[in-house]
């Protein structure tokens, strides 16, 4: 069986109720070099107060930084490299260039993929600056009823003015399309020429809020040609792109539309 003893960090086996000589020997060894290094600390500590116990506050300085120098600068660099990560990453998170949400693929098209360093330089976008985001981590199936955690997470990027765009396979753009946070693409006064455009790539849905609307809208963009099937393989027969009803960064929307069609 097993006993611990009363000193702490120490673990007596026992054996037929003798306590192991190995196990008695790391214990001993473990104390004694603990013991040694906070008196021989202590005593260091004691020594170098001695030393400039007398000395004015210039002399002590010059006294700390002479010995004490490489130190000092260490713990510095140290704090500052903290402080400003702290600051970096939670105090102060950056914005987004672009928001792209890759949704229901395997497809490698996520951060530093091929697409997503293509995007990039053609757009001339500072990611040191700024984040550009593409988001294959999203799967659901938006005429299903209910909810999983997948759109909940969609829904947020919407509705928090996050998201840009998000890709699908036509009819599932069609469906999501009904829903209403997709951007009504013939609205000139948020979606600019988009529709004029890409006028022979649209898309149409019926909303299912007969309030706005009992026609179909253009909620959509037809990309079943591009590269995104054709060379990234995002899906095997309809590509179709939508614009977040909130979406912030509507230049760079038309810039990765720019580039995927004429890829």
């Amino acid at each position: 069986m097993t006993r611990v003893g009363i000193r702490p960090f120490i673990k007596e086996t026992v054996t037929n109720g003798q306590v192991t000589e190995m196990e008695t020997k790391k214990a001993e060894n473990y104390f004694h070099q603990k013991t040694y290094f906070k008196t021989d600390l202590k005593a260091y500590l004691l020594n170098e107060k001695k030393k400039i116990k007398d000395l004015d506050a210039r002399r002590k300085w010059e006294y700390i930084w002479q010995y004490y120098k490489l130190w000092i600068i260490g713990i510095v660099c140290t704090v500052t490299a903290i402080i400003y990560f702290t600051v970096h990453f939670f105090v102060m998170p950056r914005d987004n260039w672009f928001y792209g949400v890759f949704a229901n693929t395997y497809a490698d098209v996520g951060e530093h993929s091929d697409l997503w360093e293509g995007f990039v330089a053609y757009a001339g976008l500072d990611v040191k600056e700024k984040n550009v985001v593409f988001n294959n981590n999203c799967y659901f199936d938006p005429g299903k009823k209910g909810y999983n955690q997948y759109f909940n997470a969609f829904v947020a990027y919407v509705d928090s003015g996050t998201m840009d765009i998000v890709t699908m396979e036509a009819g599932h753009l069609k469906t999501l399309g009904k829903k209403g946070r997709l951007m009504d693409l013939s609205n000139q006064e948020i979606a600019g020429v988009l529709a004029e455009k890409y006028a022979d790539r649209l898309i149409y849905a019926t909303p299912d809020n007969a309030e706005y609307s009992t026609q179909p809208i253009p909620i959509g963009i037809d990309l079943s040609d591009t590269c995104l099937v054709t060379e990234y393989h995002l899906y095997e027969d309809s590509c179709a792109l939508g614009i977040s009803s909130l979406a912030p960064h509507l230049d760079q929307v038309e810039q990765f539309l720019d580039y995927v069609i004429g890829q």
